[in-house]
């Protein structure tokens, strides 16, 4: 579709007037930023596999909004929709608005206690959640991940070594207590308002898994191509800070403590297979994979010296 039949579906969709169109971003899906003489929006057309997270992430922002939860505001279509269908590369896919949020990102380190209680709040009235959350299996978590170093004939040695240790990190997981998460919570997807609150998005990776996930998100302080010894006692000050106010509403358990370390290991399993899901193949290097295998096993062994 092109963006002069795009801008027409929209304004026949809504009463927004929208005048420009122009791609922000894609990869999971393709985020459009709108434009009309006044005001700007978002436009999220999601991939055709990702119509139950859309559609999810309606009823969690319904959910949130009627409970007073700063989440960004979905633009309703001139049917009272909260989405469109639309055909893009013979697929049928959920296109939805969202109004822009204005506003600044936190800096996660110096706002960690006030992230850190919002969220704990977020974990607490999600408790009430009226309807099923989505929970994503090992295929997502690790599985995936392991496939893809074997399309890419990575070396064997240490695919099995990866394998081992995700193997590993999802036995650890079933101990958790299960609950809601956002799934890919991080200062990106979280905008300052001028009320001081942090307006949440980004709710399509939201499941019923394990609320700790997002405290370790939130922890993270790693990077996530390039390893540093350092970067266990910078993740456990982080953490220390955030934790310090979610505390104030929730609790964590100890086996939920140390699972935050291995959900930070998680993560590189998780966004890689995305990426390539996404991009193809082609997308990663063996330079890439090597350094994501010597990432991986370095903070698994400092994960270890560290616990014991």
């Amino acid at each position: 579709m092109d963006y002069c039949n795009l801008i027409e579906l929209i304004n026949l969709s809504y009463r927004i007037g929208i005048q420009h169109i122009e791609l922000h971003r894609e990869m999971i899906g393709r985020v459009f930023l709108l434009h009309n003489e006044d005001k700007r929006y978002v436009l999220k057309v999601y991939r055709s596999n990702k119509t139950d997270d859309a559609l999810q992430t309606v009823r969690i922002l319904d959910y949130l909004k009627a409970n007073s939860y700063p989440v960004v505001s979905i633009v309703q279509t001139v049917q009272d929709d909260s989405h469109i269908v639309l055909n893009w590369q013979d697929d049928n896919c959920i296109g939805i608005v969202y109004e822009y949020i204005e506003g600044d990102t936190p800096d996660g380190k110096i706002e960690a206690e006030l992230i850190g209680e919002q969220i704990g709040s977020l974990h607490q009235l999600m408790e009430k959640y009226p309807d099923k959350l989505i929970n994503r299996t090992k295929l997502v978590y690790i599985d995936d991940y392991i496939s893809i170093m074997r399309e890419l004939d990575f070396d064997s040695g240490k695919v099995i070594e990866l394998e081992h240790y995700g193997n590993k990190l999802w036995e650890r997981m079933q101990s958790l207590p299960k609950g809601f998460s956002h799934g890919d919570l991080h200062t990106g997807n979280m905008i300052t308002n001028h009320s001081g609150q942090y307006v949440l998005f980004d709710f399509d990776e939201a499941s019923g898994d394990y609320p700790s996930m997002d405290v370790a998100y939130m922890s993270d302080d790693t990077n996530f191509n390039l390893f540093h010894d350092a970067a266990y006692d910078r993740t456990m000050r982080l953490y220390e800070r955030f934790y310090s106010g979610y505390s104030k509403i929730r609790t964590l358990s100890d086996n939920e403590f140390y699972a935050v370390f291995d959900f930070i290991a998680i993560r590189h399993y998780q966004i890689i297979s995305r990426i390539v899901r996404c991009q193809g193949l082609s997308s990663i290097s063996k330079d890439f994979c090597d350094e994501q295998y010597n990432w991986l096993i370095r903070w698994k062994n400092l994960c270890m010296k560290n616990k014991n």
